[in-house]
């Protein structure tokens, strides 16, 4: 089985969703179509007998790139097409360079963590296929993460802030770098049981005060090859017993307004998803209204989102109904800024 698997060219666009509806009516429609009974879920659903295994495209258990708003009023949580990215990005200084830190990985309640839970997380970020940038070759920055997700210091699973990271270290504490300004971003997230080869690869530091729970291994501008290689390193986890938390195709996303405006040619029929520097939240689709709903503030200091209508003696005492305790989710704080990268040097 394949956890991780990443196709650069399967964006989520419109394209690409009336493309799988197509091609599941067509099976469908098929003498040889013949289902094992349908699940309730409208997720993952296999079609056998004669032909290919298809995957139904679910956006509500895709995970998804929301903007946190930087703002008291309105809505608490940005879909990623109604956000307009604060780097404006110029002829001259096309290109955005961007840093990425996790600031906590929230496991919802409902998924049952021991002393043996462990997880391995995958992001892929790059410059995308239909970037206007005719310098630089494809290439992605791939960060692999383990996460021990029990604290074996407090006898208890993991607490939100006490899984976190800052990417740029892994990387050598250079940015990471996007030609053109429109990006490729592909996350995945699988749990699973620790086997003997895992804690050789991710290095988890020891110290009197307890102990680092989350080790990051950091690929600057690699090709597809190399992050293919990664994979199928990290795909022996099949063994031990996974359980996918987050997985979906990868998300083509514009950094900046100018890689914004080149994309989509000023049309206003053409909703493509952007991000701005500030905080964004990584979580599937189907939790979108629960964000809204909630208007939550983020409290770095726990690590965890929170409705408005709780008070801070509530909130430490945590004497209030959560609506986040069955929702998994992660906070990233992100750092852009516009840049003219140059391909072109000699050696005078």
């Amino acid at each position: 089985m394949k956890l991780f698997e990443f196709k650069e060219n399967e964006v989520l666009t419109p394209e690409l969703l009336i493309h799988d509806l197509d091609k599941l009516q067509k099976i469908i429609d098929s003498p040889e179509f013949s289902t094992f009974g349908l699940p309730e879920s409208r997720g993952a659903v296999s079609y056998k007998k004669g032909v290919e295994h298809v995957t139904e495209l679910d956006l509500e258990n895709q995970f998804i790139a929301f903007q946190l708003s930087n703002k008291a009023d309105g809505p608490a949580i940005l879909e990623s097409s109604e956000v307009t990215s604060s780097i404006k990005g110029t002829a001259d200084e096309p290109d955005v360079l961007m840093n990425l830190e996790m600031q906590s990985f929230h496991i919802a309640n409902n998924i049952d963590i021991d002393k043996n839970s462990r997880a391995t997380m995958r992001i892929n970020i790059g410059k995308d296929k239909d970037s206007t940038d005719r310098y630089f070759d494809t290439a992605f920055w791939s960060i692999a993460a383990g996460l021990d997700l029990y604290n074996k210091a407090k006898e208890k699973p993991a607490e939100p802030k006490d899984l976190k990271t800052d990417f740029k270290q892994a990387f050598g504490n250079r940015p990471i770098e996007i030609p053109g300004g429109l990006a490729n971003l592909n996350f995945e997230v699988v749990k699973h049981r620790e086997p003997k080869w895992w804690q050789r690869i991710f290095k988890f530091l020891q110290s009197d005060s307890g102990q680092t729970l989350t080790s990051t291994l950091g690929f600057p501008a690699i090709t597809n090859n190399a992050i293919n290689m990664i994979d199928e390193l990290l795909n022996r986890l099949d063994k031990s017993e996974p359980e996918i938390l987050f997985k979906s195709r990868p998300l083509r996303l514009a950094l900046s307004k100018k890689a914004k405006l080149d994309y989509t040619g000023g049309s206003q029929r053409i909703k493509i998803g952007s991000l701005s520097p500030g905080f964004c939240v990584l979580a599937k689709g189907k939790d979108f209204n629960t964000f809204i709903n909630s208007n939550a503030f983020y409290y770095p200091t726990y690590g965890k989102l929170v409705p408005s209508n709780v008070s801070n003696a509530d909130l430490v005492t945590g004497n209030y109904d959560d609506p986040f305790k069955d929702v998994t989710y992660s906070i990233f704080r992100v750092g852009m800024k516009q840049s003219k990268l140059d391909p072109n040097f000699n050696f005078s």
